[in-house]
C-alpha cells in the first residue's frame, strides 16, 4: 500500500544528489523533524520566487511558515521533556533548584545556571541532562516566539 502524501498536489520526480550531501542533509533534517522532500520543496519555492521576482514577500512567507512549524515542534518537545521528568519525579525538585540558582523567566542566564546545576546536582545525572535539554529547548522556543510576535504585530499594523 503506497504511503499517503503530505501534500495533495504533489508529483514524484527523481533526481541525483551526491551521496554524502544527501546523508548529511537527511541526518540534519531528521533532528528538526523535517524530511528532505519538505526541504527541497521549500528551496524550490524560494528559487521560483527569485526567478519570478517576488523574492521578498515569498521569502518572508516561507520564513514565517518555517517559524510556525519550528515553534510547534519545540512546544511539543518541551511538553514531552516535562512529562518525562514528572514521570520520574524530578521535575518539581529541578525547577525549585533552578529557581534558587537564579534562573530567570526569559532564560537569559541559562548558561550560568546550567553550569551551577551541573556542579550542585547530586541526584540522577540522566534527569539533570534531560532538564538541561528542557532549558535549552525552552530558550530556543522563546526566541522563536519573539520572532513570531514581531511578524504578527507587523502584519496586524499593515492591514
Amino acid at each position: 500500500m503506497p504511503r499517503p502524501r503530505k501534500y495533495a498536489e504533489t508529483i514524484v520526480k527523481s533526481f541525483s544528489l551526491e551521496r554524502q550531501v544527501y546523508e548529511r542533509l537527511r541526518q540534519a533534517l531528521a533532528v528538526r523533524g523535517r524530511s528532505i522532500s519538505e526541504e527541497v520543496n521549500e528551496l524550490l519555492h524560494k528559487r521560483l520566487a527569485e526567478i519570478e521576482g517576488q523574492e521578498a514577500s515569498a521569502k518572508d512567507s516561507l520564513n514565517y511558515e518555517a517559524l510556525k512549524r519550528e515553534h510547534v515542534k519545540l512546544a511539543e518537545e518541551v511538553n514531552r521533556l516535562i512529562k518525562l521528568l514528572q514521570k520520574d519525579g524530578t521535575y518539581d525538585q529541578l525547577m525549585v533548584t533552578a529557581a534558587e540558582l537564579g534562573l530567570d523567566t526569559e532564560l537569559s542566564n541559562a548558561e550560568e545556571v546550567i553550569a551551577k546545576l551541573l556542579e550542585n546536582w547530586t541526584e540522577d545525572k540522566t534527569a539533570i541532562h534531560i532538564f538541561i535539554t528542557l532549558i535549552e529547548t525552552s530558550k530556543h522556543k522563546k526566541a522563536i516566539e519573539k520572532k513570531l510576535e514581531q511578524i504578527r504585530l507587523k502584519q496586524g499594523s499593515s492591514h
